[in-house]
């Protein structure tokens, strides 16, 4: 028994850690989830793009750069106790600290999902688990799944499929993306009537890559660009 408490003891849980920055050293926050999943997928996306005058030409399909990789898995929250002994559950009844389904989805809720009211927007977030999993990520979508209820039907267990999608900073975007061609390197200030395609077209010769870029800024909006706003034109090898 002593054995298995200290096995139980050291197992790595997947956290979660929430911070209110892009550069994630403010505001840190953990959650740790109740279960480690039973499978974690993880997908790639590279870009590339064709010349338009000649679709069927394979020998004109071009890099363009690499999206956002995703990570997505089911976390299981459990109300029924099934990972604790009697003695567990005793005791942290008596300190208040035995958390129900519906608390410990309030918890990630608040800590994962909702809208920060300081930068107004959700969390920026790290997935860390052992070797397998160390991810700088926003929570793209949430489905929640309630499988068990109690007799007054409060939730005993639920089933959150949850999808992440990378969120490097900048500087690490353009290190993953290792483009080496310092003389296209660019910075404009942003004129009344500019559109980011068309800055693309001038700076690369192709208005395709206002995607890399609008990532590269942080642009929400690529289409209302502020006037007196400053673009960083990264460079791209061609």
């Amino acid at each position: 028994m002593a054995l298995l408490s200290q096995l139980r003891f050291k197992l790595q849980k997947l956290t979660i850690i929430s911070f209110d920055n892009p550069e994630r050293t403010s505001g840190e926050d953990k959650f740790e989830v109740m279960f480690n999943p039973e499978s974690i997928r993880r997908s790639f996306v590279n870009n590339f793009t064709k010349d338009a005058s000649n679709p069927q030409n394979e020998s004109n399909t071009k890099f363009m750069y690499s999206g956002s990789s995703t990570v997505s898995m089911s976390l299981i929250f459990d109300g029924t106790h099934v990972d604790q002994y009697g003695a567990q559950i005793a005791f942290r009844h008596l300190r208040g600290t035995q958390k129900s389904v519906t608390d410990r989805i309030d918890d990630f809720l608040t800590n994962i999902t909702k809208i920060k009211g300081k930068i107004h927007e959700p969390r920026y977030l790290i997935l860390s688990w052992g070797k397998t999993l160390k991810f700088n990520c926003r929570l793209a979508s949430l489905d929640i799944n309630y499988t068990l209820f109690d007799r007054n039907g409060d939730p005993l267990r639920a089933e959150l499929n949850v999808s992440f999608i990378g969120d490097d900073a900048p500087k690490e975007q353009l290190a993953r993306l290792n483009l080496q061609s310092p003389d296209l390197t660019h910075y404009r200030i942003v004129k009344s009537g500019d559109r980011l395609p068309l800055m693309c077209q001038e700076i690369y010769g192709s208005p395709l890559y206002y995607p890399l870029v609008a990532s590269v800024n942080k642009l929400t909006d690529f289409r209302n660009l502020i006037p007196g706003q400053e673009i960083y034109f990264p460079p791209i090898e061609k």
